[in-house]
């Protein structure tokens, strides 16, 4: 059973990777490496493949275009399903015990909101591989979820927070924002939110929970 602690916010707004899903992102490099890219820590250090996701996570490049780019990129004749598998390699998983306080939240008459920077391929897994539960899906954890492929805008701009705060038609100081980046957490700071940044993958679940 979870119980919350007395929270004074109204509203909270959760990030995806590294605050609810657990990332491995060099498991997807080593997926890359094996279907013809060179060897990179980090996908930021090949510029063409960051162009890639960039225009992905704000909705500018479609899923064939993302795989046919990074066949033109690598030189390789890797299907679609071997690239969506290598991309998706960095989720691991969403414990069950953050669904269960996500549910807690919204039994208790919270209202919460997902806002992720993220790509079709990755939203898709972790909506139909992670989030569900028993009969739980994805709709019963969020009041809304709030994509950065969707609205063509991205964090830390201020942009999608003030979309955000409008379409969710929340107040900013009565809003906690959770989010592992420091450079996202000071925007939301900027845009009048109060923010948590989860440095620890479990951090934020002992800020709102006096037990699991």
């Amino acid at each position: 059973m979870v119980t919350l602690r007395q929270l004074t916010y109204k509203n909270i707004i959760f990030d995806l990777g590294n605050v609810l899903v657990k990332l491995d992102e060099q498991a997807t490099m080593r997926g890359f490496e094996k279907l013809g890219m060179d060897r990179y820590e980090h996908v930021r250090e090949n510029p063409k493949a960051l162009r890639l996701f960039q225009g992905m996570g704000i909705g500018l490049v479609s899923d064939r275009e993302f795989f046919d780019g990074f066949r033109k990129l690598t030189g390789s004749q890797a299907s679609d399903e071997q690239i969506t598998e290598a991309t998706n390699a960095m989720l691991r998983y969403i414990p069950n015990e953050k669904k269960r306080i996500l549910l807690a939240l919204r039994s208790a008459g919270y209202k919460t909101f997902l806002l992720s920077n993220t790509i079709n391929l990755h939203w898709r897994y972790c909506r139909d591989k992670l989030f569900p539960m028993d009969s739980f899906t994805v709709n019963d954890y969020f009041d809304y979820t709030f994509l950065s492929q969707e609205m063509h805008m991205k964090k830390p701009d201020d942009e999608i927070f003030q979309a955000v705060i409008a379409q969710a038609a929340i107040r900013p100081e009565e809003t906690l924002f959770i989010d592992d980046l420091e450079v996202n957490c000071a925007a939301a700071e900027r845009n009048g939110l109060h923010s948590f940044q989860n440095e620890q993958f479990d951090d934020w679940v002992d800020v709102l929970c006096m037990s699991l």
